[in-house]
């Protein structure tokens, strides 16, 4: 009981020291309101508007998708075992289906790895009314250094209506070295002038950046190993107030996941009612990427890294660094108006980072809000949009008819982040929804 002794005694201390003490509020109250940050549960208020749950999931996903209906399309990575299903259909709140069909979930013995899911880690949709899935081609059951498997690793599109599929781009031979781990994509149709291009991350610990040419499925890989995608040496994070190693037993390691969530802007953005085309330098048009295990995001403008005519010095010259975030982040999105998300694992929430001056309403380094065109990336400022304890892990995100769709999956409490691989995610997992009033990017 001492403790609570003695904490009656300093409340009664300071009150007695404290008679004398005026205020503007009356007498001085040393634990009342406002007496210290820290002195109430209230004080670490929840951030930003409430959030709607969509659905319940009994595992934990990776990817997510929204089609123009509204409807949810979560995938079930392989990546530590096997799943039934690799991507579904929400039916419900709590009902799922295979998409686009039963067949497609798992290879059978002898078929080309390229008409099947091996394992997928995220669906997108773009602007032509298609779902498109990245499929790292990594078996479950291979061992922490298997490569992907040629034909495995691809990209598929499917119409969104019919689930038809509409074509396969299988990543070439010769990018599958230095275990190429494909983790995110997104899809830009209108850049290049013809069918647009896919661009995607490789989390593997060498990393880099590829661009497929929709037109002709030709690929490039991009800053290979350099330090804009490699994770932090020895990276520590945290989750939930605990510090996140990996585990294999007793035997501690680290963190190596690198280049992860992907955004896209497009050439143009809404400006009141006003769609404003905007020049290829403007903040909207570039690739915005996080290194996972790490505190660090970049940008770079799309156009520049499809250009297979600069070198690998040049596109490294190219890379902005607007500095750490202050989190871990998994998934990024960018909306129509040139704000870019980014899913804030270690501090249970979303953050955003205006990258246009129209949109930003406060002096940065002396450069006042006014104007139109880019910020400079050291005048970024990253700001929280929702802080809540139920954001558990942020992962994919889309953004459709004004609201911003997230899943959470809790990964690093899962075995492979926990002293003697002890599972301590508890489901359901669940999928939200938050109110932005924007349209997706691209």
């Amino acid at each position: 009981m001492w403790p609570f002794i003695l904490g009656t005694m300093v409340h009664s201390a300071l009150a007695s020291a404290s008679n004398d003490l005026d205020t503007p509020q009356g007498n001085y109250r040393p634990f009342g309101p406002g007496y210290t940050n820290g002195a109430y549960p209230q004080d670490f208020a929840l951030v930003g508007p409430a959030l709607e749950a969509v659905h319940d999931s009994q595992k934990p996903s990776t990817g997510l998708a929204v089609d123009s209906t509204h409807k949810l399309y979560l995938t079930y990575p392989r990546n530590s075992g096997s799943t039934p299903d690799n991507v579904v259909i929400c039916t419900s709140f709590n009902e799922e289906k295979p998409w686009p069909n039963r067949s497609i979930q798992n290879c059978s013995a002898g078929q080309d790895p390229s008409t099947c899911f091996i394992n997928v880690q995220n669906i997108v949709r773009d602007d032509r009314g298609r779902l498109w899935v990245v499929d790292s081609g990594i078996p479950y059951h291979s061992t922490p250094t298997a490569d992907a498997i040629y034909g495995g690793a691809k990209l598929m599109s499917f119409n969104e209506s019919t689930a038809e599929k509409l074509r396969t781009y299988v990543i070439p031979r010769n990018l599958l070295s230095n275990r190429m781990n494909m983790n995110d994509m997104r899809v830009n149709t209108t850049l290049g002038g013809r069918s647009g291009y896919a661009f995607i991350t490789d989390a593997s610990r060498n990393s880099s950046l590829l661009a497929v040419d929709l037109e002709n499925g030709r690929a490039t890989r991009r800053l290979f190993n350099t330090s804009v995608v490699r994770a932090d040496e020895k990276y520590v994070g945290t989750y939930d107030g605990e510090l996140i190693y990996t585990w294999n037993g007793t035997k501690r390691g680290h963190l190596t996941t690198a280049a992860d969530g992907i955004a896209l802007g497009k050439c143009h953005v809404l400006v009141g009612t006003h769609e404003v085309k905007l020049t290829p330098l403007e903040a909207s048009g570039n690739f915005y990427w996080g290194v996972l295990a790490s505190r660090r995001f970049y940008y770079i403008s799309q156009e520049v890294l499809v250009d297979e005519s600069k070198s690998d010095g040049e596109i490294l010259a190219a890379v902005q660094d607007p500095g750490q975030c202050g989190s871990e982040q998994a998934g990024f999105s960018a909306d129509d108006q040139g704000r870019v998300y980014i899913a804030a694992s270690e501090q249970n929430a979303i953050y955003y980072v205006d990258t246009l001056t129209s949109q930003v309403n406060r002096t940065v380094n002396g450069n006042q809000p006014s104007g139109s065109g880019p910020l400079s990336a050291d005048d970024y400022v990253v700001k929280t949009l929702v802080r809540n304890a139920m954001i558990q892990h942020a992962d994919s995100m889309a953004i459709l008819g004004g609201w911003l769709y997230f899943n959470t999956n809790q990964l690093t409490l899962g075995p492979s982040f926990q002293y003697k691989n002890v599972d301590k995610r508890r489901g359901p997992f669940r999928s939200y929804r938050v109110w932005i009033g924007r349209g997706p990017a691209v």
